[in-house]
């Protein structure tokens, strides 16, 4: 049985954060305190992935071009610190009740999701000995990320209390945002409306 390469296993990876990071962004107009678990869940999983890059594959990495590795693991550890730094002001804006400065995260993670994919995987799964990628493969599937995690939050409909997954309720666009509805409420509500509309 052929072994998975590293490229298979961190583009895995990251396809998991990818759709944690949608699923964030889908839940940006919803209730804070379910917008604080929902982002809970997205930090914990990308700050997992970020320390298995660093324990794992960058302490094992010994370049064949010493100068070119040397400059370009500093510099993902760079990037690595913005988008902690740049998780911590997201927080801040949530726990504050602000709007969140996602875009500049957003593109800053896409960046450096793309020269991994691109550049840095690809060089590993070429320079290291078949002994270490066996070893950083093994260590990786030690630590999984989670994908799954926002299927434990539950939200009710503001109307009948119907337990709702986080991305199955609805907004009326009439009430405020923190109200949400199952299908059959917000059907409810909008028969309401027409049949006042009709007797107006």
């Amino acid at each position: 049985m052929q072994l998975e390469t590293i490229s298979q296993v961190m583009l895995r990876d990251h396809k998991k954060i990818v759709r944690l990071l949608d699923d964030f962004k889908n839940c940006l107009d919803i209730d804070k305190e379910t917008l604080k678990k929902v982002f809970d869940i997205f930090k914990w999983e990308l700050e997992k992935h970020i320390f298995t890059e660093e324990k794992v594959i960058f302490i094992s990495y010994e370049p064949v071009d010493k100068d070119e590795g040397y400059e370009m693991i500093p510099q993902l550890m760079i990037d690595h610190k913005k988008i902690y730094n740049s998780l911590k002001g997201i927080e801040k804006s949530i726990n504050l009740d602000k709007t969140c400065n996602f875009q500049d995260f957003e593109e800053l993670l896409i960046k450096h999701k793309q020269y991994e994919e691109n550049f840095l995987y690809p060089k590993l799964d070429k320079e290291l000995d078949e002994t270490t990628k066996e070893m950083i493969i093994q260590r990786l599937g030690e630590i999984k990320l989670d994908d799954k995690g926002l299927t434990k939050i539950k939200v009710k409909c503001s109307e009948c209390g119907k337990k709702l997954g986080i991305l199955e309720g609805y907004h009326y666009p009439e009430l405020e945002k923190r109200w949400l509805f199952c299908r059959k409420c917000y059907d409810k509500l909008e028969k309401e409306k027409q049949n006042k509309q009709r007797h107006l």
